[in-house]
């Protein structure tokens, strides 16, 4: 499937396993699933398209057992003939360098915040 259908498909299954998660997991995996709306979202404002209503409409489709149903660009609608394919290496190594990218900055924030900041400590001060 193609045309934000895989994008799409794979948030619904995050989100669907991020409910089952306990705590900050949940809302990680959560907001990992929303992210990945963006490729459907972006096809859709990029066609002149109602966003809101092809993403809730590509939704509905896949719970219906679509899940070839993409976003049709030339006709304005969400189906599952659109022709349109993904090719499974891209989509992965795509997925895996967004996720090692957003777990290096993860990774600089967390040490950033770790570390006291630098500088003179209050008891080092010489007295004026």
């Amino acid at each position: 499937a193609g045309a934000g259908g895989c994008e799409l498909q794979l948030a619904d299954l995050l989100q669907q396993h991020a409910e089952a998660q306990p705590g900050l997991d949940q809302y990680a995996i959560n907001k990992y699933g929303l992210a990945l709306e963006v490729v459907p979202r972006t096809l859709a404002e990029n066609a002149g398209l109602d966003a809101a209503n092809i993403v809730a409409a590509l939704y509905a489709a896949h719970k219906a057992g679509e899940r070839s149903a993409g976003v049709n660009v030339v006709d304005g609608q969400v189906d599952a003939t659109t022709g349109v394919l993904d090719l499974l290496w891209t989509k992965k190594e795509a997925l895996r360098q967004a996720t090692d990218a957003a777990v290096t900055v993860l990774r600089v924030d967390q040490i950033i915040m770790s570390k006291p900041a630098g500088g003179p400590k209050k008891g080092d001060q010489p007295a004026m």
